[in-house]
């Protein structure tokens, strides 16, 4: 197994080197002499990664190169891999056109229909402000809004198909549009962690990024904050010491060492994504700590694919786990038995680099054996290499114009051409959902409470939330984010009564700041809008430049119910203003321009709700008769 770390004389000459800038930090910290500053926060103690490359200069230029690197940046002409020749077609699902183009040195994306008469309609176009993905296999692209939110849009680029098409999830007439709300653990495995305030990446906080995000998973998400190992060495600790205030994943126990790798590696299924445990911010997450006790992973039953014949993008920790070499070499074989992290591979796969880490274990065929004649036909490899037989190219379910290395070691004998052959985007049959690992929670209730709660989240119905119910009855002293959690399942699904009391039980706790709005919303839906009037006047009235489009948007509803007209068309500015694609929030502030008697207002709102979502039926109806109106007063 390869080792990560420098040798004992490195760190030896790093500290006396630096060793006279301790006396220059002495009076404070000693990260000044550097120039640098830790981050703080939510995940406080992390550096940029350029103060790595003072000592580590090799491996940070060669892991520049790396995918990991390159998982996150701005849009870059220099760095593009697309074909941006290709950058427009058409969806016929939907019957929308794409395309992406450059305007100087912005990415911009574009979205239209044409209407009978070949006339462009329902357009929209947005600013490409990050690409999401190395491009190795995949890229997709995302919008940020000046509140900070960031919206997924529907195209990407597939670099072995080399063209644009619809990103997954986004193949159906009915897809999400540009309205898909990207959220911190879905950027958990593309990025760096920013820096945000303490508590700001818990669960029942918004989903707001700062406009500087990093670029790319860096050093420090597998080695954890690099503040106090920098302090270290300037200050002129011993090496021991030194090496001690990192993380060296290879020098950490097996299955602590593979964690690091599983922590965005890891994903048994991609339509039910695993919660973090209660209490747990997305940002928390340190190497050499216990995955379990981070996230609870799930993975789907879905009868028509049983276990063993799922394999989607992002299942190498998942399909290795399932290899009898994984299993019973008993934390011999591990991801960077064979993964060098810090470098890329160039020039195709090497079979020999492969085949050392197989014959750490196995006894090599024979040179007459016929298994390596048939595996050279089957494959086209002439000469021995393990991977091409055992761990096969396939095509992912998920992500169709992909395919990757099987990570699940088997015997075979494979039909390779049927691995790699077309697929088509199949929704899932999910029929229930059970913890990846058992053993991570250990109390009974618990363990169901979150196998309830990932059910939710994937958009189960009304029998996971009485589950829900029923496992918090059972446990002691429960987290208040589980009542936080059964309280917004709950308004999702019409529960109202059952929200209230699940607020009760939460109380009034600073750390959830939007289970105010969704009493509201509960009091609105049991059809006491004057309660909730007052709770929603009260929320704004606390925090009136505070992120809460759907506590404004609740607003605007129950002024409008009393009669008040400018104070809900007030309302619903705000909403659309913190959250500029809100489809509804337009409709709705058009639909009041239009009660106020301003027509104009009230076209102007519902054409921007028509060019976030063009399916809105009730929208288009609305506009059609103002058009009408307004042609007939010619």
């Amino acid at each position: 197994m390869p080792r990560f770390g420098l040798p004992l004389i490195v760190l030896l000459a790093t500290a006396l080197l630096l060793a006279p800038l301790a006396q220059a930090g002495a009076a404070g910290d000693p990260l000044d002499v550097l120039g640098l500053n830790a981050s703080a926060g939510a995940a406080p103690g992390y550096l940029p990664d350029a103060a790595c490359a003072r000592c580590h200069a090799d491996m940070a230029e060669s892991f520049a190169e790396v995918g990991m690197a390159q998982a996150f940046a701005r849009p870059d002409r220099a760095r593009r891999v697309e074909d941006f020749d290709r950058a427009a077609f058409h969806h016929a699902a939907s019957g929308r056109h794409y395309r992406l183009h450059w305007r100087g040195e912005e990415l911009w994306f574009e979205r239209f229909r044409l209407d009978a008469a070949g006339v462009r309609v329902d357009a929209i176009e947005l600013r490409v402000d990050w690409v999401m993905g190395s491009g190795n296999r995949a890229r997709s692209y995302l919008h940020q809004t000046e509140a900070g939110e960031l919206y997924q849009l529907p195209i990407g680029w597939y670099s072995e198909a080399a063209r644009f098409d619809m990103s997954p999830g986004f193949e159906a007439a009915d897809h999400a549009g540009v309205e898909r709300l990207v959220q911190r653990e879905c950027l958990f495995c593309h990025n760096a962690y920013p820096e945000v305030p303490v508590g700001n990446d818990l669960h029942q906080q918004p989903h707001l990024f700062p406009t500087d995000l990093p670029e790319g998973i860096g050093c420090q998400r597998c080695h954890g904050p690099g503040a106090a190992h920098v302090r270290a060495v300037v200050q002129g600790e011993a090496p021991a010491a030194i090496r001690a205030a990192i993380v060296n994943p290879a020098r950490l126990e097996p299955r602590r060492r593979d964690e690091v790798c599983f922590q965005c590696h890891l994903l048994p299924a991609v339509e039910a994504i695993g919660p973090r445990r209660m209490g747990r911010g997305d940002y928390s997450f340190r190497p050499g700590e216990a995955l379990g006790d981070y996230l609870v992973h799930v993975e789907i039953e879905d009868p028509r694919r049983p276990r063993a014949e799922r394999f989607q993008i992002n299942h190498h920790a998942y399909r290795l786990s399932q290899s009898a070499c994984y299993i019973r070499s008993e934390g011999r074989l591990g991801c960077i038995g064979c993964h060098d992290p810090h470098r890329k591979q160039t020039g195709g796969r090497d079979p020999e680099h492969f085949i050392k880490a197989c014959l750490g274990c196995h006894e090599p065929h024979a040179a007459d054996d016929p298994a390596l004649a048939k595996a050279a036909a089957d494959t086209g490899e002439s000469k021995q290499d393990c991977i091409a037989c055992h761990m096969p190219r396939r095509r992912t379910q998920d992500v169709v114009l992909a395919t990757m290395t099987d990570h699940r070691i088997a015997r075979g004998p494979f039909d390779h051409a049927q691995l790699v052959a077309p697929l088509q985007p199949v929704e899932p049959l999910i029929e229930g959902l059970r913890l990846w690992d058992p053993g991570a929670v250990s109390a009974a209730g618990e363990a169901e409470a979150y196998r309830a709660l990932a059910a939710l989240r994937a958009g189960a119905g009304d029998a996971a939330l009485q589950h829900l119910e029923r496992q918090l009855a059972t446990i002691s002293g429960a987290d208040p984010g589980w009542w936080f959690e059964l309280a917004r399942h709950a308004v999702a699904q019409g529960r109202f009564d059952g929200a209230i009391e699940a607020l009760d039980r939460l109380g009034e706790n600073p750390a959830f700041p939007r289970a105010a709005g969704l009493r509201a919303h509960a009091l609105l839906g049991l059809g006491r809008g004057e309660a909730a009037a007052r709770l929603l006047e009260q929320v704004v009235a606390a925090d009136p430049s505070g992120f809460n489009p759907e506590t404004h948007y609740n607003l605007g509803l129950v002024r409008r119910a009393a009669g008040d007209l400018p104070g809900a068309r007030a309302a619903f500015r705000i909403a659309v203003g913190q959250r500029p694609l809100f489809a509804l929030g337009w409709y709705q502030l058009g639909r009041t321009a239009e009660l106020g008697g301003d027509a104009t207002g009230a076209r102007e709102a519902y054409r921007r709700a028509l060019s976030i979502n063009p399916d809105m039926s009730a929208v288009r109806e609305a506009l059609h008769a103002l058009e009408e109106d307004a042609a007939g007063r010619k």
